[in-house]
C-alpha cells in the first residue's frame, strides 16, 4: 500500500476505520429511506386527455376491430383461381410495380 510520506503528495490509499479515528466517514453513502410523501404525490397526479385524443383513440379502436383482409374479395379471387377464370393483365401489373415506391 502506498503511503504519503512527509506530505509529498501521492495516493495514500483507503483509510481503515482505525486510521479514521474509529468512526465512519461522513463521506460514506447512506441509503435514505423513501418518504411517504413521494408515494402519495404520485397517487394524486391526474392526467386530462383532450377531446381530439379521445376521438383519435376511438378511431384507432374502430380500425383495429376491422378484419385484416376483405374476406368477400379474397373468396371471389380464390373461386376465380380454382375455375381458371382469374386473369392478370401483364401491362397493368408492370405499370403498378414500376410506379410503386415499395421496391425502392
Amino acid at each position: 500500500m502506498v503511503r504519503d510520506i512527509n506530505g509529498l503528495g501521492g495516493y495514500s490509499g483507503p483509510k481503515t476505520l482505525v486510521e479514521q479515528g474509529g468512526k465512519k466517514s461522513a463521506d460514506s453513502p447512506t441509503a435514505a429511506p423513501a418518504s411517504a410523501d413521494s408515494s402519495n404525490a404520485a397517487d394524486s397526479d391526474d392526467v386530462q386527455l383532450s377531446s381530439e385524443v379521445k376521438t383519435l383513440q376511438s378511431m384507432a379502436d374502430k380500425i383495429n376491430s376491422l378484419p385484416d383482409a376483405n374476406i368477400e374479395r379474397a373468396e371471389n379471387i380464390k373461386a376465380a383461381l380454382e375455375n381458371g377464370d382469374y386473369k392478370v393483365d401483364d401491362l397493368v401489373l408492370a405499370d403498378k410495380i414500376i410506379n410503386s415506391g415499395a421496391l425502392f
